[in-house]
């Protein structure tokens, strides 16, 4: 993708002018591929211009910066978007902010013989000059468009950079998946809803939507009218999980959004009791409305090829009845099976296959949704209670 520098201006006319330049030459360079290919070359427009929505991104090192620009080509063909990608440098040398443009444009041609085409202004910036991101970033929103922003820095609810996008945004996008200090950072996110309780603001977890087919599969076994006694009689919970990439001692976030969404869907009461640590396992203790007590085991477990951060199995189990529930990776880690039995009797039911999908798919499926989720948040209330248990 070819980048041009505009220096360090931050004249928001001279940005515009530029990117009209560069719409240009890519309507230019488009038009003499059609007539290279024997086609119209008096097209009226080879690319059309397009702009859904407004995409803010922040990074703070040079990976997630190359990622970024790797992937936003897959995602603005579905959502063309003015994106903002600002790099910030806490703790380099002071470097004022620097500014480039460039084109982003669709590989494969439409119906007709127009390609969509949007933009991407990054700006960079080190030292003391990251905190000027955002005032040099937010003139540049297109007006009237919904204003993604998509977190990929550690989540501070403090820091002033990230408080002036966030509320500057319509809706936060970020992965838990990749915190570099995941109990913290569930904790700010807990502390951002319960800021902006009574404002638009919404929040997306790409790690949230990765466990879709996992809470499905789960609320599956509440539909099978011969399983409801025995779940029912649920006293015990096992969630085992491969430890975080960015901290080995750490209980996956995926494990605590799990915990958390049963215990708020199945209307569990968090004990008093302190978690207990036993082995590689958390113990915490909820009770159930008719006044029994349930046991979650947060269970750390290595088993070879499944990602850092990922769940292995989530398992449902009445110890009085001999009943058991359980979802978990196939041997072959391209499945999720589920599992259920009742005394001697198992039923190996449904198989799913892993959907790997793409951080720019995931992120596509979060930019169609506006509204807040309120089971994610229901689920991120109980998990950060449950940090809380564990200091």
């Amino acid at each position: 993708m070819q980048q041009i520098a505009l220096g360090k201006t931050l004249d928001v006319e001279v940005v515009e002018r530029e990117l009209d330049a560069l719409w240009q030459v890519s309507s230019g360079a488009a038009r003499s591929e059609l007539a290279a290919g024997g086609e119209r070359p008096d097209d009226e427009m080879a690319v059309l211009r397009a702009r859904a929505a407004n995409l803010l991104v922040f990074v703070s090192d040079d990976k997630s910066l190359e990622q970024v620009h790797e992937l936003l080509q897959e995602l603005t063909t579905v959502h063309p978007s003015r994106v903002l990608t600002m790099f910030g440098e806490n703790n380099a040398p002071d470097n004022d902010i620097e500014m480039f443009v460039s084109a982003l444009s669709q590989k494969e041609k439409l119906g007709g013989q127009k390609r969509l085409c949007c933009e991407e202004v990054t700006l960079k910036a080190q030292g003391s000059f990251v905190s000027e991101l955002p005032s040099a970033a937010l003139p540049l929103l297109v007006s009237d468009l919904p204003i993604f922003l998509w977190w990929r820095s550690v989540v501070d609810s403090e820091q002033k950079v990230f408080k002036n996008l966030l509320h500057a945004s319509d809706r936060l996008i970020v992965d838990s998946v990749e915190f570099a200090k995941p109990v913290a950072e569930l904790l700010a996110v807990n502390k951002i809803f319960k800021q902006h309780d009574e404002t638009a603001v919404g929040i997306s977890d790409l790690n949230w939507a990765r466990l879709t087919s996992w809470r499905g599969l789960l609320a599956d076994f509440y539909d099978v009218a011969e399983y409801r006694a025995a779940l029912e009689e649920i006293d015990n919970v096992c969630i085992s999980f491969v430890a975080p990439q960015t901290d080995e001692t750490a209980i996956a976030p995926q494990a605590l959004l799990m915990a958390g969404w049963l215990a708020s869907r199945l209307q569990w009461t968090m004990s008093d009791k302190p978690a207990t640590r036993d082995g590689e396992g958390t113990l915490v203790e909820f009770s159930h409305q008719r006044g029994g007590t349930i046991t979650v085991e947060l269970l750390h477990v290595k088993e070879v090829g499944i990602n850092p951060g990922r769940l292995a199995r989530v398992e449902l189990r009445s110890q009085a009845l001999g009943s058991a529930f359980k979802v978990e990776r196939s041997a072959d880690l391209q499945r999720v099976l589920t599992e259920a039995k009742l005394g001697t009797n198992v039923d190996r039911g449904r198989v799913l296959p892993v959907r790997n999908r793409s951080t720019a798919q995931l992120l596509s499926r979060e930019m169609e949704i506006l509204c807040n989720d309120q089971i994610y948040q229901e689920a991120i209330k109980v998990a950060a209670s449950l940090i809380e248990r564990l200091a």
